[in-house]
Formats: C-alpha cells, structure tokens, sequence
C-alpha cells in the first residue's frame, strides 16, 4: 500500500473512533438532559472535534519526530 493512500485511511479511522466515543458520551449523559442542558450529538460532535484541533497545533514551535522544539 502506498503512503498516499494509506494515510487517509488512518485518519478515517481516528475519525470514526472519535465519533464512538463521543456517541457513547452523548448516550451516557442523555437521561440528565433536560430542556435547559440539551446538547445535540452534532453540536458535541463538533465541538470535540474543534478540541482536538486545538489539541495537534503546535503554539510557539514545530513538532520535528514527535519532540516539540
């Protein structure tokens, strides 16, 4: 398998892994929504997914070999 193909399979994966888990989350914490706390899945979806953009950019540095300088 070429890399160039590869690599968007794996980011599909961590993809569906992340939408699991937050279905899961969002499953859990259903029965304690009311009208007032209600949050869609999409809106927790998305805002998981917003933290983990924030989460892989580097602030101040490059990440060179997974070493942050």
């Amino acid at each position: 398998m070429e890399i160039c193909n590869f690599i968007p399979q794996v980011l599909k994966i961590k993809e569906k892994e992340i939408e699991k888990k937050v279905w899961e989350m969002w499953i859990a914490k259903l029965p304690w929504m009311d009208k007032n706390n209600y949050i869609s899945y999409e809106e927790m979806l998305n805002t998981v997914k917003q933290q983990e953009i924030k989460e892989e950019m580097p602030v101040n540095g490059v990440y060179i070999d997974q070493v942050f300088f």
